[in-house]
């Protein structure tokens, strides 16, 4: 977050002076949401990742855009909800989480299978604390990409997401304060500074990207892009370690470049339609 406030400060100093230090007093209000829900979102899941394994963290956290997208839309049809179910089922495909399978995984044999598992506690405690932390980082997702689509171009991509960096960086500084046993490490080699640095420059570049598309484009494409996400995921795994995926994660990259498709066509189709009405309601008004 040090990272990203720098870069960011820097190209407001440079070009757009007038945003620093706060951005627009109009949305002041919406952009202190978008850094409550930064630092909630942050928080849930990567404390959800203590007690839950990351393909569960993450199919859990992909509810935010989900979620988001039905309060952001204006207006929404079948075949806009029906991609959103097709987009996280996908992405249940290629994380494959362990409460699922388990679910979905008994055998029938044993007639008392299914009463043992509600008798015991279908999640252990220590997964239901990770739930619990699951949802805090989904209710900070869904404020997070409500936010950005209201506050639109009023306020510097670069601005708003400057208020998730100090947010960050002032829960962070309180926490190692406060949390025993939480402490600064700086005994690290170059290797490791290295990598937090590219992390660092990486996380201020996805930051303003999602920010900058959400808030010119306030729609279901703009949240579905999100999930492309575990797409691109699975390519990395395989260029950068040579992980081969397996057959229901390549059904589950489909399943969701099939369903980014069938609405970014449904988006073009309504647009076109709301094109013809206004020509057609111009044409109209022309005659006498």
């Amino acid at each position: 977050m040090f990272v990203t406030l720098g870069i960011n400060s820097t190209f407001l100093i440079t070009w757009y002076p007038e945003e620093l230090p706060f951005g627009d007093h109009r949305v002041r209000g919406l952009l202190i949401l978008r850094a409550f829900g930064g630092i909630c979102g942050s928080f849930g899941f990567y404390y959800s990742l203590q007690y839950l394994p990351l393909a569960e963290a993450t199919t859990l956290n992909l509810l935010a855009p989900l979620a988001a997208s039905f309060l952001t839309s204006k207006r929404f049809n079948i075949v806009q909800i029906g991609s959103a179910i097709i987009c996280f089922f996908g992405v249940g495909l290629i994380a494959k989480p362990n409460f699922l399978i388990s679910f979905l995984d008994y055998n029938l044999e044993n007639q008392d299978s299914i009463a043992s598992r509600y008798s015991a506690g279908f999640l252990a405690p220590h997964d239901w604390r990770g739930l619990i932390f699951a949802v805090v980082g989904v209710v900070g997702g869904v404020c997070t990409y409500t936010s950005i689509p209201r506050i639109g171009t009023r306020a510097h991509p670069l601005a708003t997401t400057n208020w998730f960096s100090i947010g960050s960086l002032l829960t962070s500084s309180i926490s190692f304060t406060v949390i025993p046993g939480v402490k600064y490490n700086f005994n690290l080699g170059l290797l490791q500074w290295s990598l937090l640095l590219l992390i660092g420059i990486c996380g201020a570049l996805m930051d303003f990207l999602m920010t900058a598309g959400l808030a010119v484009r306030q729609d279901y494409p703009a949240i579905y892009m999100i999930y492309l996400q575990a797409v691109l995921a699975l390519v990395g795994d395989v260029l950068i370690w040579r992980l081969i995926p397996d057959i229901l994660s390549c059904i589950g990259s489909f399943l969701i470049i099939v369903a980014l498709t069938i609405t970014e066509r449904n988006k073009e189709e309504g647009a076109e339609k709301e094109d013809l009405a206004g020509v057609e309601m111009r044409f109209q008004n022309r005659l006498p």
